[in-house]
């Protein structure tokens, strides 16, 4: 199977980011969790490094086993986040899909190593909660990737610090949903510190929202 269909939705999803400005050049990744297609093997889809996603075909879209290896004689090389990846597929069943983005607010926060607490309803319905910053770790390292992921959690996304952000979800295009999300979320953030005093959502509030957030998931409570 090639996964023709797989493939033009990471595509798709690309050239949406970099049409926003959320990714820019080669910069930023996505991935998704391929079906078992009658094989015990795990097979992902990953996007290639170093290709402008202005100009990205599907036949450049990288095919890896569960150890993010390139699968194929003619096979391209996986982005260089590919272990970051790998994490969150190892530590969370539930995700199928994952974009990673160097977008501007989210990075703002990145660079500022500053969470950001829960400022509005949505965020902890369809995110889990506050987006935490991760410890830093090198670019492209098995560091960076375990930091990410202690970061993430139970979450959706989590801003990686002094590099950007990542969004997690059961498929691409809800992966998309809330990495425009965060996107938005941390502007506002961003704004409204600038201008005044934060008012967070109330306790009691987040506490049923994580409830909602934890049925919509079918995750369980930590």
């Amino acid at each position: 199977m090639n996964w023709q269909n797989e493939r033009q939705k990471l595509v798709d999803t690309m050239q949406k980011l970099d049409r926003l400005g959320m990714v820019s050049g080669s910069s930023g990744n996505a991935s998704v969790r391929l079906p078992a297609a009658g094989t015990k093997k795990k097979l992902f889809l990953v996007t290639p490094a170093g290709v402008s996603y202005d100009t990205l075909t599907i036949d450049q879209i990288v095919l890896v086993d569960e150890e993010m290896s390139p699968i194929g004689r003619d096979a391209g090389i996986p982005s260089s986040e590919a272990l970051l990846h790998k994490a969150v597929y190892d530590s969370r069943r539930d995700v199928d899909a994952i974009i990673h983005t160097h977008s501007v607010y989210a990075s703002v926060q990145a660079v500022k190593a500053e969470a950001i607490p829960p400022i509005i309803d949505e965020m902890v319905v369809y995110i889990g909660g506050t987006i935490e910053v991760s410890e830093y770790g090198f670019p492209g390292t098995v560091e960076l990737a375990e930091k990410s992921v202690e970061a993430l959690g139970d979450r959706r996304a989590a801003i990686i610090r002094n590099h950007g952000m990542f969004a997690v979800a059961d498929s691409l295009k809800e992966a998309l949903r809330v990495a425009e999300l965060v996107e938005r979320i941390a502007k506002i953030y961003v704004n409204a510190k600038t201008s005044g005093t934060i008012v967070p959502v109330p306790d009691h509030a987040v506490e049923a929202e994580r409830e909602m957030y934890l049925k919509r998931t079918g995750l369980k409570l930590a």
